[in-house]
């Protein structure tokens, strides 16, 4: 008779988190984070399941960081703006 298969405990570093699990943990939407795996983020994925580590999370947390420290830039004016109703004067 075989002994059983020793079960190993995962610890919180090897866990992998979904994207529901991600966007929960973030404050954002599982879109954002669906758009940032789209934009090259770090993730595991199998099959059509994607997954993250604890490692992989933290770069998505400092990424959201510095997107939302970056000012957005300045439009473009290119002289006084025109009435939109100027021929109904």
């Amino acid at each position: 008779m075989t002994p059983p298969p020793t079960l190993r405990v995962m610890t919180d570093l090897e866990r992998e988190f979904t994207v529901a699990e991600v966007a929960e943990a973030l404050g954002l939407s599982e879109r954002w984070v669906r758009n940032q795996v789209t934009g090259g983020a770090e993730h595991q994925r199998y099959g059509n399941r994607i997954r993250f580590t604890l490692r992989q999370v933290d770069k998505l947390r400092a990424r959201h960081k510095q997107a939302e420290s970056t000012p957005p830039p300045l439009p473009i004016t290119t002289g006084r703006r025109k009435d939109r109703n100027h021929w109904q004067r």
